[in-house]
């Protein structure tokens, strides 16, 4: 007992010692660009720009012997020539001059490095790689975290960092939601596409090659941060992957981990090899471990931005029967198709439900599970008891309302807006917003923790993902309240904005 006792704090202790040195990197008070230039077209002249644009309130520090100054900021010509502490370092130099950079760093007491620069481990060449092994030697010696080589970078929205060479990601608004990608690219893609989604981001980073800083240790410092509540992670290959696998058991019983495994085919091996160093290896054996170790695996790109955002607005669902209500009849079979298709199941209402519904749906329409809103869709108070009835059945688990745009409709949406405040059940939406007409509506909706989702099967997505990560919480415990602040955004009025 006793040793099992010393053991655990072990573990705790290390858990706080990476949380610590993680913190230095993602909450920086200071930060040198190593390679910083005066010419717009280099990236070392983005680096410095996108962290004074993102308004960054640390110091920033350009690191060229040639530069006088950058931004008005004072140049140094190397890092040891630093006058005080430094805790990030961003690195956009040639390979081949990384070494004694690094060096340099680890004197100083760096504790985190974002190496931008490429030519690697992911090139093949037993050059690429020595150099990638000893930069990794000289960092662990040195207690110091190597973000890639060949990364895009990292951000912080709520502390206002950008340490990347893209500026859109500054554009980014503070939410719950952590990403972690293997490959830069998609980062960029998966933070424009959640922000595009009023989805607000805790933090985002580009891992590249991976040299000493890998996917467990970002899913257990995820796993404490009290500003995420949901991992999304792009995994291509892993060297190790029982280690974030056992990480994942535990997280997973406190907050969802949505992934997609990509490079699928045993031919994509050379393709991922050359992309981030790393082999795919085989997708059936990725898939069993990581749904062992209670994660959500997705399909594709838009499966992973739908789940991470039902996941981010709305809690987990007790079980599988979900409730279908749709103005139009033809999105409500379409969503009903999608729960079969997925494996959820249409709830069948009670007797008590369906009294309830035939005293508020209009005579010409069916009672059944989908509930069509045709004829009501204009009436705020006969949609908002509809939806209370059917909500209190205890047959149902989830609900999820579709509507094309209309004037009249929006009493549909208002009234999901009024129940949503005291339903402890998960609620999706579908209403489409043609040339953004529906903006306001939507900011509303999602201003007040519900969805939104452009097509009937995405909606039907994102509540699958909520289903499923109730499944995984009985399994084995934990959480799953409801999300307070993933979208980032107030809630606004119903109003039809103006032209």
């Amino acid at each position: 007992m006793k040793s099992r006792l010393s053991l655990t704090r072990y573990w705790g202790r290390l858990v706080m010692d990476l949380v610590e040195q993680l913190d230095h990197i993602f909450y920086p008070r200071s930060i040198a660009v190593v390679g910083a230039s005066a010419n717009p077209e280099k990236v070392g002249f983005m680096c410095v720009g996108n962290l004074l644009e993102a308004g960054f309130g640390g110091r920033v520090y350009p690191v060229n012997p040639g530069l006088a100054q950058l931004f008005g900021l004072k140049a140094y010509p190397s890092v040891t020539a630093i006058p005080g502490e430094v805790d990030l370092a961003m690195v956009v130099i040639p390979a081949e001059l990384t070494i004694s950079t690094i060096e340099e760093c680890v004197a100083k007491g760096i504790k985190g490095t974002v190496l931008v620069s490429g030519g690697f481990r992911e090139v093949g060449t037993e050059i690429g790689s020595d150099l990638q092994a000893q930069l990794k030697d000289i960092a662990n010696r040195g207690g110091m975290k190597i973000i890639g080589p060949n990364t895009l970078g990292l951000i912080n929205p709520r502390a206002k960092l950008n340490a990347s060479f893209q500026y859109t990601l500054s554009l980014s608004r503070a939410g719950n939601v952590a990403v972690a990608a293997q490959s830069g690219g998609t980062t960029i893609y998966l933070v424009h596409a959640l922000t595009n989604h009023n989805v607000g981001i805790s933090k985002a980073i580009g891992l590249g090659n991976r040299c000493n800083l890998d996917f467990d240790e970002l899913v257990t410092y995820f796993g404490q941060d009290r500003e995420t509540e949901v991992i999304v992670l792009y995994v291509e290959g892993l060297e190790q992957p029982q280690r974030l696998i056992k990480v994942a058991r535990q997280v997973t019983k406190r907050k969802p981990i949505v992934v997609y495994k990509a490079g699928r085919g045993e031919e994509m091996d050379r393709a991922t090899l050359s992309h981030t160093g790393a082999l795919a290896g085989k997708y059936e054996l990725y898939k069993t471990a990581f749904n062992q170790a209670g994660m959500i695996m997705v399909d594709d790109m838009t499966e992973l931005v739908d789940v991470a955002k039902a996941l981010a607005f709305q809690p987990a669902a007790m079980g599988d029967r979900v409730a279908i209500f749709s103005v139009q009849a033809g999105p409500g079979i379409i969503m009903a198709d999608k729960c079969q298709q997925l494996g959820l199941r249409l709830a069948q209402f009670s007797p008590v439900t369906r009294r309830g519904l035939r005293q508020l749906a209009s005579p010409l329409n069916p009672v059944d599970n989908p509930v069509d809103l045709a004829w009501k869709s204009d009436e705020f108070d006969a949609c908002r008891e509809m939806l209370k009835v059917v909500l209190e059945d205890d047959g149902v688990d989830a609900i999820t309302v579709a509507a094309v745009f209309y004037g009249s409709n929006m009493e549909v949406m208002r009234a999901v807006v009024d129940v949503a405040r005291d339903s402890k059940k998960p609620i999706t939406v579908c209403l489409d917003s043609p040339g953004g007409s529906a903006y306001a509506e939507i900011n509303a909706l999602e201003g007040s923790c519900i969805p939104t989702f452009p097509l009937p099967e995405r909606a039907i997505t994102g509540l699958a993902g909520l289903i499923k990560y109730g499944e995984i919480l009985k399994g084995g415990g934990g959480g799953g309240g409801i999300r307070t602040h993933g979208s980032g955004i107030s809630e606004q009025r119903f109003s039809r904005p103006s032209p």
